[in-house]
């Protein structure tokens, strides 16, 4: 316990400016905070305690989370700290130099405390890797934190940090923060600084991050957006809820590889009543990608053509077969395999089928201002439902990427997307899944001031929390 563990990252902030505290004495805080929880929850993959016990003592600088730590995902290129993608594949891997989005966090003030837990090379749904382990939900141990930000979830739901970095490149954002109660966000893509090494913008990958508060989240926003207007108009700090009314499309019904669970559904249900109740207006519609079964086996031959080039760097590497060679999990290992026998007709379908997705969204969000749809089919897997020590089958790979069947799409369409907790009454907490038009991430923000004022969700604290 610390007198510090309800404040958010801007509160930490404010308190360190009216020297109520020191960035150093803040730091061990949070030191002692993440060794604490960890020990349970297993989501730490690299400390980076030493450098952050060092920059604690050098000038603060005006950013407005000065002197605030920070955990990132093990996905992003930060300099001299390893990288390691939960994978034996990169376990000596030390970038030199950060990338633009990593710069702008740390200007914003905050003190990077270390890397948190990923499936390998974010290929699973659940955070689990042959490496590291598998990050328990700090709700129920026998949950996972759902998908490749799971670490993050689990070190902001757990009290040791109140937000975190994480990336989206199908819902890794989102699907966490529901299964831990947080709220996470998935920028438009292009609103951000890059998170590449080359200053690219990935196809479906965006940087934001998981917190317990919405300014936290829509401060940190502003420091990391990509400011020039190339793309989209800045939007700087969202400071609070907006009075327009809004149109909301209900996503009832959406037949998928999972069918949506009786939980779930409520959860859904009871988020609608809520907004209706604030005076939105609720119509029911179709999701609007029709075929999930084709956007599933879309999505395999996408990741196919990503990792078809990896066997054969292994086999070089190593001199033995990719599964023989244990630099990957089996499930990697086998599904490098197989990638290499995609045919070429099946990757180009993928083609057409992507190409539709961001009309189809667009087309939906002309007749309402943002799509209700849940975040996934189920609340979260139970730890051991799959694991990376599995073989890759077909149909072990749509059963995994159909938990994916609301938010992925998402990423391949470009649109902005939040998960925002607001059920509570199953065995991990459900969270609401939002979906604006490209380039409204300033709609989304004050939605969810306004949701967290009806139905505050800071102070619920896990059971295997700090609190």
């Amino acid at each position: 316990m610390d007198e510090f563990l309800e404040e958010d990252a801007l509160g930490l902030a404010e308190r360190v400016r009216n020297g109520e505290i020191s960035p150093g004495e803040l730091t061990e805080i949070v030191i002692r905070r993440v060794e604490a929880a960890h020990a349970e929850l297993n989501f730490i993959t690299t400390e980076d305690f030493l450098r952050a016990r060092e920059r604690a003592k050098r000038p603060l600088g005006t950013g407005p989370f000065a002197g605030v730590p920070i955990l990132c995902k093990d996905m992003i290129d930060i300099g001299g700290l390893r990288r390691t993608d939960g994978s034996r594949l990169y376990l000596a891997n030390v970038p030199e130099r950060n990338v633009a989005y990593i710069d702008a966090l740390e200007a914003a003030g905050f003190n990077i405390l270390g890397m948190t837990n990923v499936p390998e090379l974010a290929g699973h749904v659940l955070t689990d890797n042959e490496v590291f382990g598998p990050t328990r939900n700090p709700w129920n141990l026998e949950y996972s934190t759902f998908t490749s930000s799971g670490g993050s979830a689990a070190a902001v739901a757990s009290g040791c940090v109140p937000l975190a970095h994480g990336t989206d490149g199908g819902g890794s954002c989102r699907l966490p923060a529901s299964a831990t109660g947080l709220l996470g966000m998935k920028p438009s893509r292009f609103r951000m600084l890059s998170g590449e090494a080359d200053g690219s913008h990935d196809q479906v990958k965006t940087n934001q991050s998981l917190s317990r508060t919405v300014r936290d989240s829509a401060a940190l926003f502003d420091c990391t957006e990509d400011k020039s207007g190339d793309v989209y108009a800045p939007v700087g700090f969202v400071e609070g809820p907006d009075t327009r009314r809004l149109r909301i499309g209900h996503v009832v019904e959406a037949p998928g590889p999972l069918e949506i669970t009786s939980d779930v559904r409520e959860a859904q249900e009871d988020a609608a009543l809520l907004l209706q109740a604030l005076g939105h207006e609720i119509i029911e519609v179709p999701y609007p990608i029709p075929d999930l079964d084709a956007f599933i086996d879309a999505y395999e031959s996408f990741s196919a053509e990503k990792f078809r080039p990896v066997g054969p760097a292994i086999e070089k590497l190593t001199g033995k077969g990719i599964l023989e060679s244990g630099l990957l999990t089996p499930w990697m290992a086998s599904f490098a395999e197989e990638a290499a026998h995609f045919d070429a007709a099946r990757l180009e379908d993928r083609h057409r089928v992507f190409d539709a997705v961001p009309g189809a969204f667009d087309e939906a969000l002309e007749a309402c201002d943002v799509l209700l749809t849940p975040v996934s089919p189920v609340a979260c897997p139970r730890l051991g439902e799959a694991s990376p020590r599995d073989l890759y089958t077909k149909e072990k790979f749509r059963w995994l990427m159909a938990h994916l069947q609301f938010t992925g799409p998402v990423n391949f369409g470009g649109h902005p997307a939040m998960s925002v907790p607001l059920y509570w009454e199953a065995e991990v907490p459900i969270g609401s899944h939002f979906i604006a038009g490209r380039g409204c991430d300033a709609l989304l923000y004050t939605l969810a001031y306004e949701l967290e004022e009806a139905r505050p969700w800071a102070n619920r604290w896990a059971p295997h929390s700090l609190r």
